[in-house]
């Protein structure tokens, strides 16, 4: 298993040398290897080191620690120092399907990591037992050494729920989105899902995750919930898509404001909601006769919100009867909004498949991970070229959307940057790799990188 381990760690640094080599100076590089397959989907950053959450099945070998996955996948957890040291891990999951998806910092020291379950699951000094096919977790856990202070399930008999995302607010207070099927019970009140999937919105006390409020919405198609983010005043925002059901019926959602129609497949919206009772304060859809989601959303100290996630064209061809459109490739998104909602700019690449994940830094640059296929031009003297397939990205741009800069990750396989987070001193990014196995296919491992804020420059590859 070891020397299996180093083996693949070796593959990938190669993979990954073009990096360093075309810009003078070396990112630190975390491979943790598994014997199945692992990834990284959630980061966060406090001072200099990063956390992470992620899913692995099989083994996996991080610095000497070896978890073993119970079920099909489980979730880790670990806090990483800038010379490279896993300072801690954690190994959560039961004999199911387990996924953790998003972390944050949230107050006391704590960390807040969501994501879903399947049957009874152990998270260290807590055991959580399912209640559906499916549940969604909340868990606390220490900054200092990574032990689970308290961790909740939410979810309902025969019903799926998984938790998404996770945002704290200034008190420590917690909220929670993702989507649900069939009927959930998260308090004392059964939320029953509209239709393929409705999406919900909670509020947990960040003391002991106890549910504070819970709120969900859907129509008959699809609904999800990607992220949330608590912006300076206290609103809460949300994101996501809403799509229709039995075409060719639009979709339609509801937050309370108005119905929403849907343009196309699916298309993203943008929604606040006062903190106090989950109200709806405002909403706004936008996207094409397509399928389009938004992914991600960060709020700036003046009230500007971002966006990114992805559009998908409509490609033109010839017909008998004349020219006929059908949905083609997608393309990334970055956009800003006013604190109202009010849409300032928008950027849209063709060679960028999808927007992952955004930052913040303390210098306001907003930074972005995604993942792209041929040659993406984000902006005067700001462009890289993909190796494989297609290849992780990450950028960072002006709150006006002005690239500044931009790096790519990535082999001659398929690989995505799913997480950013941006420090005073540091951008870290994280996501999938493809590896080769001895023999076989290419499967999917994990990585994270940090890069030094000082090092990047106006220069793309």
């Amino acid at each position: 298993m070891r020397a299996s381990s180093l083996r693949m760690t070796r593959g990938l640094a190669l993979a990954l040398l073009s990096l360093h080599c075309a810009h003078g100076g070396t990112p630190r590089l975390w491979l943790p290897s598994a014997t199945q397959e692992s990834q990284v989907l959630g980061l966060t950053s406090e001072a200099r080191d990063f956390f992470v959450i992620g899913a692995f099945s099989g083994a996996l070998d991080w610095e000497g620690q070896t978890p073993v996955s119970r079920g099909a996948e489980d979730v880790f957890v670990a806090r990483l120092e800038p010379s490279g040291t896993v300072r801690w891990l954690r190994h959560l999951g039961g004999a199911g399907q387990d996924t953790g998806d998003a972390v944050t910092l949230s107050t006391e020291d704590s960390l807040i990591a969501v994501g879903m379950f399947s049957g009874p699951a152990d998270f260290g000094e807590v055991s959580l037992q399912g209640q559906g096919d499916s549940d969604c977790f909340v868990s606390k856990l220490s900054r200092e050494d990574g032990r689970v202070l308290w961790a909740r399930a939410f979810g309902g008999q025969g019903g799926v729920m998984s938790c998404r995302s996770v945002a704290s607010d200034a008190s420590g207070d917690l909220f929670v989105t993702g989507r649900f099927t069939g009927t959930v019970t998260p308090g004392t009140h059964p939320l029953q899902s509209a239709g393929m999937n409705d999406l919900f919105l909670l509020k947990l006390s960040g003391r002991d995750g106890a549910l504070q409020w819970a709120r969900h919405f859907g129509g008959a198609g699809e609904d999800i919930g990607r992220d949330v983010a608590v912006a300076p005043s206290g609103t809460v925002l949300l994101t996501g898509l809403f799509s229709q059901g039995v075409a060719p019926e639009p979709g339609a959602i509801d937050f309370g404001t108005g119905k929403l129609m849907s343009q196309g497949d699916a298309d993203a919206f943008l929604a606040a909601f006062s903190p106090d009772d989950g109200h709806a304060l405002w909403s706004r859809a936008f996207g094409g006769p397509s399928y389009d989601q938004s992914k991600s959303v960060v709020v700036a100290e003046d009230g500007g919100i971002y966006l990114t996630g992805l559009f998908q064209r409509e490609d033109v061809a010839p017909g008998a009867e004349g020219l006929f459109f059908t949905a083609g490739g997608f393309e990334g998104f970055l956009a800003g909004f006013s604190p109202l909602g009010v849409e300032r700019w928008r950027h849209r690449w063709p060679a960028m498949v999808s927007g992952h994940s955004l930052a913040l830094s303390p210098g306001g640059q907003l930074v972005l991970a995604g993942h792209f296929e041929g040659s993406l031009d984000l902006g005067p003297g700001v462009k890289v070229e993909s190796l494989g397939r297609s290849d992780a990205v990450v950028a960072g741009f002006s709150t006006t959307g002005q690239a500044v800069w931009a790096r790519r990750f990535g082999g001659t396989g398929n690989d995505y940057g799913y997480a950013v987070a941006a420090s005073e001193e540091n951008v870290g990014v994280g996501g999938v790799l493809s590896r080769p196995l001895a023999e076989g296919p290419l499967v999917s491992t994990s990585f994270i990188a940090r890069l030094r804020a000082a090092a990047l420059d106006t220069h793309g590859e």
